[in-house]
């Protein structure tokens, strides 16, 4: 951001500037969001919103980051409901969460989904890759507490970043042939299939 709001005021015009975004980029999706649309939909003139963000560019990051850090803390509330549950229970109910928070917001992820390419090593990403791998670790060792440390870190990086890319693939794009149904126990049984190999570290 070009400046951070100090006074509620200036906090609530951004919150608005926010909201007209994720607004316009799921209705019109990315690369047809413009400044002019979000200072329409917000009710905040051009030159307002240029006070606090660049671009474009900047207002979807600033977005992102703020979603990153509020869905990881969501996965993590989740998992720590969820603390006395099985471990079956536990990646039947992630992977619904998964399902849901990707389609949620009117469909904001999903168009950004599109464009992911252009956010893969951005600060919003890289928040919300470091909230899941840390409930990987938190919920793997809680389960599979035999496992060597180097086994854990390993298993949990290819569980958390190959269910998520396969997630974010299928929202993304709707021309796969494998109903939402179908997909998620598939890999609800892929996941224990990989998770009842022995340690092999």
């Amino acid at each position: 951001m070009r400046k951070r709001p100090q006074q509620q005021r200036a906090k609530r015009i951004v919150d608005d500037i926010l909201d007209a975004t994720l607004r316009c980029i799921s209705r019109h999706g990315v690369q047809h969001t413009t400044t002019p649309k979000i200072a329409e939909i917000s009710g905040v003139s051009v030159g307002s919103i240029y006070q606090y963000f660049e671009n474009k560019e900047q207002i979807i990051a600033e977005l992102l980051l703020r979603k990153s850090e509020k869905l990881g803390l969501a996965f993590k509330a989740l998992v720590i409901e969820e603390q006395h549950k099985s471990i079956q229970e536990v990646i039947r109910s992630s992977i619904e969460f998964g399902f849901e928070s990707l389609k949620a917001d009117q469909g904001f992820l999903i168009e950004i989904l599109k464009n992911w390419h252009e956010y893969t090593e951005t600060k919003p990403a890289q928040i919300l890759e470091k909230h899941f791998y840390e409930v990987g670790i938190y919920v793997f060792n809680r389960f599979y507490s035999h496992w060597s440390f180097e086994t854990l870190k390993h298993k949990s990086f290819v569980i958390i970043n190959s269910t998520l890319f396969t997630m974010m693939r299928f929202v993304s794009h709707n021309q796969f042939m494998i109903e939402e149904a179908r997909l998620k126990t598939e890999l609800f049984s892929m996941l224990l299939a990989y998770l009842d190999q022995p340690d092999t570290a």
